[in-house]
């Protein structure tokens, strides 16, 4: 008997997107890659932007019966379809988030601006797609918005691949005062948080915060670094995208049937 999702962990689809809008909130617009039917999930990108691994995940999930929604936050109105299916790279992903005003990378305390504008994005997911309700999925530099843009009634699941942010305080889980109190007080949400355990940006620090704060609201999964794919990143890192090894029984593909099987749960029940 196969495991739930097999056929479709199987897949090796990483086809971008075509499906575009531009959308505004909160006196921000970015532009808004979309695909599928079914229950509405905002998969986030990680730092180097749009990379063939996140559109495995992104497809995956797509695969699995949900409208993923990809927010290209590096991207202004208006940016060519061509342009936003680009692979940025690590150097040119950081330079494009570190001159953005609405991502606070080394802020040690409070949160960033985007996280009105995913919370804004979040409603109209949810509006558009009905049902339970919608989910969030950060990873790496966007992993804390995950969290962040639940503070939003709507979203009733979060996943945070190694949330990587502030960069400068391990501690951190990267929201203002009120946004945290907000947070904990939701009984109807639960959150799933990933991480390999020797990751340098995203310590261990930063899931015990994040476990005093929500409790027995959060999930986690911390894989040994020697799961990681030896092609992938030069330290465990990326565990659902590049530092992912898709076969079976392997921790980063169990992880991603756990992540496919908690936005069952949560937005299908």
């Amino acid at each position: 008997m196969s495991l739930p999702f097999t056929d479709i962990l199987h897949t090796d689809d990483r086809t971008p997107f075509t499906e575009s809008f531009d959308f505004e909130a909160g006196g921000a617009e970015h532009p808004v890659l979309a695909s599928g039917a079914g229950p509405g999930v905002i998969v986030m990108h990680e730092l180097p932007g749009f990379v063939p691994e996140f559109w495995r995940l992104a497809r995956w999930i797509e695969a699995a019966g949900f409208r993923v929604y990809a927010p290209a936050l590096y991207d202004g109105p208006g940016t060519p379809l061509e342009e936003l299916h680009q692979i940025h790279g690590r150097v040119g992903g950081m330079a494009r988030a570190c001159i953005s005003r609405e991502i606070r990378l080394f802020a040690k305390e409070g949160g960033s601006p985007v996280s009105d504008w995913l919370r804004g994005l979040a409603r109209h997911v949810h509006g558009e797609c009905g049902g339970p309700g919608a989910a969030a999925i950060g990873l790496c530099l966007t992993g804390n918005f995950a969290w962040s843009v639940a503070v939003e009634p709507s979203v009733k699941a979060a996943v945070a691949g190694e949330p990587a942010l502030p960069f400068n305080n391990a501690a951190s889980i990267h929201l203002q005062p009120e946004e945290a109190e907000a947070l904990k007080a939701r009984d109807d949400l639960k959150v799933m948080a990933l991480r390999f355990a020797g990751d340098p940006s995203c310590k261990a620090e930063r899931f015990s915060a994040l476990e005093s704060l929500l409790g027995e609201t959060l999930e986690t999964r911390v894989l040994p670094d020697e799961a990681k794919n030896p092609r992938g990143n030069p330290f465990p890192h990326a565990v659902l995208t590049k530092d992912l090894i898709a076969e079976d029984g392997q921790p980063t593909f169990e992880a991603a049937r756990d992540v496919l099987g908690f936005l069952t749960d949560r937005l299908k029940a």
